[in-house]
């Protein structure tokens, strides 16, 4: 190397860089074009769950007896708080609010 005079030695270094950043412009265009048309035909999208409905049944008729019409009608609203209390976690869960249009 010492017989190599400066002048080829930086020629050589030049050529060396100039085919160094041919050579990372090629694979980066080749990576932005791959990558581009992957981008054109997007993925099929999923449909979104079915929303779920409550299944309301309507009240039935309470006994003469007085002791079971207040036992089914305690009930009747426990049975009410806890699904209130359900839908109010669950919106909080997905981030809806209970009364909202799209819950």
């Amino acid at each position: 190397m010492a017989l190599v005079p400066w002048d080829i030695h930086l020629k050589a270094g030049q050529l060396a860089v100039a085919a160094a950043a041919l050579a990372s412009a090629l694979v980066t265009s080749v990576r932005r074009r791959t990558r581009r048309a992957a981008g054109r035909t997007p993925p099929p999208r999923q449909p979104p769950p079915p929303r779920l409905r409550a299944h309301v049944v309507p009240s039935h008729r309470t006994s003469a007896d007085p002791a079971h019409a207040a036992a089914v009608t305690d009930l009747c609203t426990r049975v009410s708080e806890l699904a209130s209390d359900l839908a109010k976690r669950s919106a909080g869960e997905t981030g809806r609010r209970p009364g909202s249009p799209d819950a």
